[in-house]
């Protein structure tokens, strides 16, 4: 099926590029000058791979509401060919592609829909509009969520093991192969055959290109192109969400609290606390070692009493620097025994 608009995506520069753009504005509630401006080509990017990371951990409620309503308004544009549901449903569409670049193809994909349906004077409405496009969204992309999470556990988790990621990727599949079907709950992602062009980019770059028609093309292009790329991930120390590693790190880029922290931020932070908290256990454990010490000279303990009370002391400064027992529970307790 021919359409008036173009999307495609691609990788450049350790960057996902997307690109888009609108021929033809006929639908409802433009004037025929903006529609003359067109068409005006859009261009976004991120770090690779911000898109599936910002969407595997995407909130579907919000989307789950948004595309109910988009189907709502369907539902009664279908028999009354109201005008004003059709309004409806491109600024409730407006809403959704703001949520994540993978929304723009959907946005797209409905405008002209309605474009192409005002153009043939309304005729097979249902033809042209079919819903469970739009309300099958937000279960696809939790099973997507879900694929891409495991995918992540199993292949390329840089902390799971040192085995080939090929391997583990072959590994992955063949279990599945061999102990599940392929259409079970817990099947893995299935890579599919996609409309890819190798072609230029820019003055500079030639690469593959994909020109999607779905969700999941995007899901597919961008996962395959981490494992292809051995792009290497783990899972943040502080919140526990993977991000691409740059360098060593231990802790993502995003924002923690409400202050704005980072949890990189967070993670020297505790770290910051956890060396101070280490010196200054250190340093009392030093303090009333020397004095016991002391006691052995002036003939006040045994020697065999303070070795004992060493080996107490010490095991109880480890707590404290692995935060099982506070500072002040530390202190309390070695000038007791």
């Amino acid at each position: 099926m021919t359409h008036d608009y173009t999307f495609r995506t691609y990788i450049a520069n350790g960057r996902e590029h997307y690109e888009y753009s609108v021929d033809a504005l006929s639908w409802t509630g433009h004037s025929e000058s903006e529609k003359r401006d067109q068409p005006v080509l859009i261009k976004k990017d991120f770090l690779l791979p911000e898109s599936l990371l910002s969407l595997l951990y995407l909130d579907l409620g919000t989307v789950e509401l948004l595309t109910k309503k988009i189907d709502k308004a369907i539902r009664e544009f279908l028999p009354s060919n109201d005008d004003r549901y059709v309004s409806e449903v491109l600024a409730t569409l407006d809403e959704l592609a703001g949520i994540h670049v993978y929304f723009e193809l959907v946005r797209l994909e409905w405008r002209w829909r309605f474009a192409e349906l005002k153009a043939r004077g309304g005729e097979n409405r249902a033809g042209w509009l079919p819903r469970k496009r739009i309300t099958h969204i937000p279960s696809n992309v939790a099973e997507a969520q879900r694929q891409i999470l495991d995918l992540f556990d199993h292949a390329l988790n840089m902390d799971s093991g040192n085995d080939p990621l090929a391997e583990r990727m072959v590994n992955y599949y063949r279990t599945y192969e061999t102990t599940r079907r392929w259409d079970a709950p817990a099947a893995p992602f299935q890579f599919e055959r996609q409309s890819v062009r190798f072609e230029a980019v820019d003055s500079k770059t030639f690469t593959d290109v994909l020109y999607p028609n779905s969700i999941y093309d995007l899901i597919s292009f961008h996962l395959s192109e981490c494992v292809k790329r051995e792009t290497r991930l783990r899972v943040c120390k502080n919140c526990g969400k993977y991000f691409a590693v740059r360098g060593r790190a231990e802790y993502c880029d995003r924002v923690f609290d409400q202050k704005g922290r980072t949890c990189k931020e967070m993670g020297a932070i505790a770290l910051w606390t956890k060396n101070k908290s280490s010196d200054e256990a250190f340093k009392l454990y030093r303090r009333e070692y020397k004095k016991r010490f002391a006691w052995i000279k002036a003939g006040k303990v045994l020697p065999e009493e303070v070795y004992a009370w060493g080996e107490r002391a010490r095991e109880k400064k480890r707590e404290c620097e692995e935060g099982k027992i506070t500072m002040e529970e530390f202190e309390t307790w070695i000038k007791q025994f």
